[in-house]
């Protein structure tokens, strides 16, 4: 067969020359099927190459890292401080933080599903990265990502948390396959600019920031009238990432 990335004869499930997957290729590290001609995971990120773990490790690590993350976070939202800092006992941010002093509740999150649980702990890494908790950032962040890895195919709203938080751990590579994987799947979606947004930003590229801002812009009316229910759970995202792009691209822009 020919490799759908460089064209070269290929056999097997990944091409000898680029490295890029063939037909039938599975992710080494968490097992999802691979797109052909792809360079990386669209699921977990991981580029092509990366060391491989034996089948029953892989199988049983997500499984074994996902009760430690529960585990954690039952002791981060029931005790009244703990984990990296005490702020994560702190206040209001996006979807809520855990009460804190006397007469508190608690969460309880061995009752969430694993979105549910995936979701607290977006949460908790933007509000950490929000707030300049770099620590509370690596602390959660791997835990957030091996959260969503057990959720299996990924949503839009999801992919979009994925790639947050990657951008938030400051894994340009894993940021910009979720980008990628939603703008193949829908070329228009709000979300891929806000996730390429958060790379170039930290990486300076104020050229691509205002393509970034346009592109935004130009798709932010149909998109909004579009019906996406991912939309309404970010609609206060999205409208002020509009009124930036607006302010950074002057009068012309809509």
């Amino acid at each position: 067969m020919k490799c759908p990335s460089c064209g070269a004869d290929a056999a097997g499930k990944f091409c000898g020359t680029c490295g890029a997957a063939l037909a039938g290729a599975s992710c080494d590290v968490c097992g999802a099927p691979l797109t052909a001609g792809g360079r990386f995971c669209h699921v977990c990120g991981t580029p092509l190459g990366a060391p491989r773990r034996a089948a029953g490790k892989r199988q049983m690590l997500p499984w074994i890292v996902a009760a430690v993350a529960v585990a954690l976070l039952v002791v981060v939202f029931v005790a009244r401080s703990g984990g990296p800092s005490s702020s994560m006992a702190g206040g209001g941010g996006p979807g809520g933080a855990s009460p804190s002093g006397p007469g508190a509740t608690t969460t309880d999150l061995s009752s969430m599903t694993p979105r549910e649980q995936a979701d607290r702990l977006f949460d908790r890494v933007m509000r950490a990265s929000e707030g300049g908790n770099a620590g509370e950032v690596t602390f959660f962040g791997p835990m957030a990502l091996q959260a969503y890895a057990m959720i299996g195919k990924l949503d839009a709203d999801a992919r979009f948390h994925v790639g947050l938080i990657e951008a938030a751990l400051a894994n340009d590579t894993g940021a910009i396959a979720q980008a990628d994987t939603l703008a193949q799947e829908a070329p228009r979606h709000l979300f891929v600019p806000l996730i390429r947004w958060e790379v170039a930003n930290r990486r300076g590229d104020t050229a691509a920031l205002r393509r970034l801002y346009r592109q935004f812009l130009d798709n932010y009316d149909a998109e909004m009238a579009s019906g996406k229910s991912e939309y309404d759970m970010h609609r206060t995202r999205l409208q002020a990432f509009r009124d930036e792009a607006r302010g950074a691209l002057g009068a012309s822009s809509r």
